[in-house]
């Protein structure tokens, strides 16, 4: 009677992992079967050049500036003209912005389908060719930017602003006053 219970027991463990592994095998094949496409090439020109334009209460809550405050409207003023001049810039480089995204996207996609990158160095160097004047241009209008927050904030609120910045990928240069 042992045997027999045995022989059942082993028995029914065989049958247990056989389905076990029928299942896991279909479910190998199923994901196999399924082509997983690579994402399309998403190149962001705006997020490239690290142009921000400022969410001015957030700004002031992150770096401690009351915008009812004298303090907090030469903020907000100091910030609007900023987001001002970005978009200007934005928008007259719109043309030079859309056909630079259209040529590293369109690079992208054929280096995705051949499998050959061999023209990426080119295509880096023109892009930075076509945008280096509008990134000295942000260049300049950052400067202006933290030199006139570097003078109206407080030390340790200058420090959260520079935190809080670098955070959204925005660097400024900390120059040393002597």
């Amino acid at each position: 009677m042992k045997k027999i219970i045995f022989l059942f027991i082993l028995f029914l463990s065989f049958v247990a992992q056989a389905q076990f592994n029928n299942q896991r095998q279909q479910r190998v094949s199923q994901q196999s079967q399924v082509q997983q496409k690579a994402p399309k090439p998403n190149f962001d020109v705006k997020k490239y050049l690290r142009i921000i334009v400022y969410d001015i209460e957030k700004y002031a809550k992150k770096s401690k500036v009351k915008l009812s405050s004298e303090k907090g409207k030469q903020f907000s003023k100091i910030l609007t003209n900023y987001n001002r001049e970005i978009k200007d810039i934005s928008r007259i480089n719109s043309f030079t912005f859309r056909e630079t995204k259209n040529m590293v996207e369109s690079f992208q996609k054929s280096a995705m389908k051949t499998g050959d990158f061999s023209g990426q160095i080119e295509v880096q160097k023109k892009m930075i060719e076509n945008l280096k004047p509008v990134a000295e241009t942000i260049k300049e209008e950052d400067k202006k930017l933290n030199k006139a927050i570097k003078s109206l904030l407080s030390e340790k609120q200058y420090k959260k602003w520079i935190k809080y910045n670098r955070k959204k990928g925005k660097f400024f240069s900390i120059e040393k006053e002597e």
